[in-house]
């Protein structure tokens, strides 16, 4: 899990292209390190994280 480590109410959050996750510039969220560490387009959260990803804000 990105954050919370929470087991409830899950959902799966998907990247088109691993290449995504690599982009230069400002510091990348704890998610995105996770995604590129394991080379999946794939990461398991919670949905309260899963929001927090979409909207741009730093998951639990």
């Amino acid at each position: 899990m990105a954050g919370c480590l929470s087991l409830e109410n899950v959902k799966v959050h998907h990247i088109r292209k691993l290449a995504d996750l690599n982009k230069d510039g400002k510091e990348r969220p704890r998610w995105v390190k996770i995604m590129a560490a394991r080379r999946r387009k794939t990461l398991v959260v919670c949905h309260f994280c899963h929001q927090a990803i979409h909207a741009g804000q730093p998951t639990r």
